[in-house]
């Protein structure tokens, strides 16, 4: 698969289980074969990314323990963590945005 071809086969599925560690991965081999650094801004996205996914870990363990634990009638463990988020200025799709549009960029010169 060609780094382009991997380029948009993440850009389909950008929220897909383990999507964080692959946007990480092609953001470090189109920054390698530009011969660029990653962009703070980039960096700064993909940090949010990784925060997600440990998130979405956490929530699973949960979920799978839920049979075990006592119910409950607050909030879901997914309405915390999007409040936690919103509370802390993340914003998945804006780190998505940020990553698909250095990605999109790169990609051009790569094909030039």
């Amino acid at each position: 698969m060609t780094l382009i071809e991997k380029v948009e086969d993440w850009k389909k599925y950008p929220n897909a289980l383990g999507s964080e560690s692959h946007a990480a991965i092609v953001v470090g081999e189109v920054a390698a074969a530009c011969g660029e650094d990653i962009p703070d801004a980039v960096n700064s996205a993909l940090r949010s990314l990784s925060l997600r996914g440990t998130m979405r870990d956490i929530a699973s363990t949960i979920q799978r323990n839920e049979e075990y634990l006592p119910r409950h009638l607050g909030p879901s463990f997914h309405d915390v963590v999007d409040s936690a988020a919103a509370s802390c200025g993340l914003s998945w799709a804006e780190a998505l945005a940020i990553i698909a549009k250095h990605l999109d960029e790169q990609v051009k010169k790569i094909a030039q």
